[in-house]
């Protein structure tokens, strides 16, 4: 089994973050700018996991937030699917979890689009709970939050209580 290594994200590593992303369908990309900020400003709250030759094979971003210091958020989470099944989604939600834990954060909140059922049952597997509270939608037997990004952007709303 190949060895892999999860560690704080650098701020050179964006590039690489998001050549990684462009391979993780179907999640959505963002410009590398934004990945340039993760880097820089949310280092200790964002993990890359690399093979033994240093390559990027997965990220997560996230951050604790400013106005409400209790809950974190993660933004993105990828890993490239010829790595998936290798349990390292899950190593780095975990070590995310850990993190926040550590920094006194009580809750994590997290969205994803209502058909992406691989993401749902993962989500729902690590104890994250659908959380919105505003305007239902019923979409494939799951509530979304009807608008959440804009009109006719619905997403799942989930939360996860840290101990």
């Amino acid at each position: 089994m190949e060895e892999f290594q999860i560690q704080s994200i650098k701020e050179d590593d964006f590039l690489a973050i998001a050549e990684t992303a462009l391979k993780c369908p179907p999640m959505a990309t963002e410009r590398n700018s934004i990945y340039h900020i993760f880097a820089k400003f949310f280092n200790n709250t964002s993990s890359v996991v690399k093979t033994k030759d240093d390559t990027i094979v997965g990220f997560i971003l996230g951050f604790i937030s400013q106005i409400n210091p209790q809950d974190a958020y993660i933004h993105l989470l990828c890993v490239i699917p010829s790595y998936r099944k290798n349990g390292l989604a899950r190593a780095l939600v975990r070590e995310f979890l850990d993190i926040v834990t550590r920094k006194g954060c009580s809750r994590v909140y997290l969205i994803t689009g209502p058909k992406n059922n691989v993401a749902i049952a993962f989500y729902k597997s690590m104890g994250f709970e659908p959380a919105g509270k505003e305007d239902k939608i019923e979409i494939n037997g799951i509530d979304a939050v009807k608008d959440y990004n804009g009109p006719g952007d619905h997403k799942v709303v989930f939360c996860k209580p840290l101990k």
